[in-house]
């Protein structure tokens, strides 16, 4: 799909002249992928929440409904922005997922692990996590991931139960930008702020933490993981749940395209005259840097290298005098805080003087 068609399509989804309710199948063009995961309850993988609403943040309008088994598969637009939530059955609490970034390939077993209303407050209690007395949430937000095995990923829900406990000890995690230290679940589960590292069950919080997009990184001595985005508002609690978060990579291994690098060019115009330069506009969900370079056949002839804040950012490249009308290629890196980072390319045609 064409950059600008894409943009009408969000547009229109968003201003609610595209409905999509149900199972979110229609009205969609082809450019586009799925979500797909299981709802079920914290701390009791047993337990699925049937019935419950899968929603997108950026995306208002768009959901899908968890079936008997608590399953669910969402259609999104390719090359954005998606931060799956779920409105859950009564009796539990609403939790987001990570920011993702879609880039061409389905996004499975984004679970929900959902807790039901006596571990919200008993966890919320361990913690002293400041709720609102109106709406029974977070007065800021909350953000919670698991650095989790690699044996985990790209299995079926049974085998990802089976082989529970999944976490990996002795793990730590930092934040870009930063944050007071998350606190360490022990191995019974429980929130324990002695502990400096992840016990075998995995689990990392934070708890009080303001608006703004979070790129969280975990490291251990022996073990590499791939960083996350979280995206915070009041009231939010942002579980990056296993096999997503903070998730083992294998030696050699790149982090998955839709965990890293959220953003993406919404728009490329050159402008002619005595300031000829091309213009990239970059929709970003997150502080990332910008590397772009214009090339004619394989010389380059401009470039710019500039970090740009979350939201929509215009990145101007000039060119170089002495280039001279016709084809052109514009190579631009998009990379994020932990360093991961993707390259695209574009023609386009250089503009008279």
């Amino acid at each position: 799909m064409h950059l600008s068609l894409r943009v009408l399509l969000l547009a229109a989804i968003a201003a609610g002249a595209l409905a999509l309710p149900g199972a979110a199948s229609a009205g969609l063009p082809s450019d586009t992928v799925t979500i797909s995961g299981r709802a079920y309850a914290f701390n009791h993988m047993d337990t699925f929440l049937a019935g419950a609403t899968i929603k997108v943040r950026e995306i208002p309008g768009l959901t899908a409904t968890t079936d008997a088994n608590g399953d669910y598969v969402l259609e999104v637009p390719d090359d954005t922005n998606v931060t799956p939530y779920i409105d859950p059955p009564d009796g539990y609490n609403e939790i987001d997922l990570q920011t993702f970034h879609t880039r061409g390939e389905d996004i499975e077993n984004a679970n929900f692990q959902t807790p039901a209303d006596g571990e919200y407050a008993g966890l919320a209690a361990i913690l002293s996590v400041p709720i609102d007395p109106d709406t029974g949430r977070p007065e800021q937000c909350v953000i919670v991931t698991t650095a989790s095995a690699r044996n985990v990923r790209g299995v079926d829900y049974q085998t990802f139960w089976d082989r529970t406990p999944h976490g990996v000890e002795g793990a730590t995690s930092s934040e870009s930008p930063a944050l007071d230290g998350p606190v360490y679940f022990n191995e019974n589960v429980i929130p324990d702020p002695s502990k400096t590292e992840t016990s075998e069950d995995g689990g990392i919080v934070w708890t009080e933490v303001p608006t703004g997009t979070y790129r969280i990184e975990t490291s251990s001595p022996d073990t590499r993981f791939a960083s996350f985005l979280a995206t915070c508002k009041p009231g939010r609690i942002v579980n990056a749940n296993p096999p997503w978060g903070a998730y083992e990579l294998s030696p050699g291994e790149e982090p998955l395209g839709a965990s890293i690098v959220a953003a993406s060019v919404a728009k490329l115009t050159t402008t002619a005259g005595d300031d000829r330069k091309v213009t990239a506009t970059i929709e970003a969900g997150e502080a990332i840097r910008v590397n772009a370079v214009l090339r004619k056949h394989g010389k380059r002839i401009g470039h710019v290298r500039v970090d740009v804040e979350p939201g929509k950012t215009k990145v101007d490249v000039p060119l170089r005098p002495s280039a001279v009308n016709g084809k052109g290629n514009l190579s631009l890196r998009l990379r994020d805080s932990a360093k991961d980072k993707v390259t695209t390319q574009y023609p386009f045609v250089l503009p008279a003087r």
